[in-house]
């Protein structure tokens, strides 16, 4: 099932109706971006939450967090370096939040802030 696609990124459930994956569109990227063609992120739903939280922080951080979820990690610092393909990688996550919570997957929830 489809989730979000952008032009350089596509989200998908996975083979799982617990994971997500998140690949590069390999048809739209530029010849010098070609060796990440098979780069992806296959991240379970109930880790979602933390990807969210720090896709709009640091990259360094956003790195970390989604570090283990890459099938190439090698490639994770070049892919997040490239100002396009990180650009394009935090809509398409926001959107595939969207799309989650739309369709039950995902369910949000308030936090109490309020000093105790």
């Amino acid at each position: 099932m489809l989730l979000s696609q952008n032009r350089h990124w596509r989200v998908t459930r996975g083979k799982t109706a617990s994971e997500v994956v998140i690949s590069l569109e390999k048809e739209e990227l530029p010849e010098d971006w070609r060796e990440f063609k098979d780069f992806r992120l296959e991240i379970p739903v109930d880790r979602w939450n933390r990807v969210v939280k720090h896709v709009r922080t640091d990259r360094k951080l956003f790195g970390g967090v989604v570090l283990e979820f890459a099938n190439q990690e090698e490639q994770l610092p070049a892919v997040l370096g490239q100002d396009r393909l990180y650009g394009d990688l935090q809509r398409v996550v926001q959107d595939a939040t969207s799309s989650l919570v739309e369709s039950g997957a995902l369910a949000l929830s308030a936090v109490d802030l309020s000093p105790e």
